[in-house]
């Protein structure tokens, strides 16, 4: 149950993807990655109409833009929190936490009991307070080389 000061979380409609994908772009760049590493990101990270279609989400919009948003996929034994980034703007507010929440909410909503997170390396302490725990590494989809800690989180 939201309180009264909480945004509203809202699922993400067909046409929002231009600007979300601009949104995960400068959330990961807050970060500090490369401008190399950025547009390496991009394809991973462009936000399309079928995956609006296809998966569930979530968002928050600020005053006039998107503040942050989820989406989350259904997978055999767990559900799998595919993407979450917060506006570099809106950090700090709490928007991650509200968005992380409604994700699980969904996700046992779904018949879930646990949801599964590849995540980046910048947002590990987050997973954690989260109270995911970290199960391995997984090998990012952009870089081979590059490996990504992998989380699960149990409800």
């Amino acid at each position: 149950m939201q309180n009264s000061n909480s945004p509203e979380i809202l699922p993400v409609n067909l046409g929002d993807g231009d600007e979300l994908t601009i949104l995960a772009l400068d959330s990961k760049a807050f970060w500090g990655y490369s401008e190399d590493f950025i547009q390496s990101c991009k394809t991973a990270l462009t936000i399309t109409d079928e995956m609006i279609e296809r998966l569930h989400s979530g968002s928050i919009r600020g005053d006039n833009a998107f503040a942050g948003f989820y989406f989350l996929s259904e997978e055999e034994d767990y559900a799998e929190l595919q993407l979450l980034y917060i506006s570099p703007l809106a950090m700090g507010k709490g928007f991650g936490r509200l968005l992380f929440n409604s994700a699980v909410k969904k996700a046992i909503l779904l018949g879930f009991n646990a949801m599964r997170i590849e995540a980046d390396p910048n947002a590990t302490d987050f997973y954690k307070r989260m109270g995911a725990k970290q199960i391995g590494w997984c090998r990012s989809e952009v870089e081979e080389t590059r490996e990504l800690p992998l989380f699960m989180k149990t409800f």
